[in-house]
């Protein structure tokens, strides 16, 4: 799987585990606190080739907390 592919199921997974939780992005990027949430917002708005397309370990952890889940948030299978 290329970056760009990881990318995209990476936010559609952040996404979803968002809407099952009955979670307003507003309500979710207060959760994460606001560098992860400023990082974040910057990974989706990033372009494919944008530097800006990677974001830090603690901001994944964070993302995690929130949700309740741990590196499987991370892994996809092929």
């Amino acid at each position: 799987m290329d970056d760009r592919e990881y990318r995209r199921r990476l936010i559609a997974r952040v996404e979803a585990l968002r809407r099952e939780s009955l979670m307003t992005r507003s309500d979710f990027h207060d959760r994460i606190g606001a560098v992860a949430s400023r990082e974040w917002i910057a990974f989706v708005a990033s372009q494919d080739k944008d530097e800006s397309q990677y974001f830090s370990l603690k901001a994944i952890s964070r993302i995690c907390e929130v949700f309740g889940v741990g590196t499987e948030l991370l892994q996809f299978k092929p």
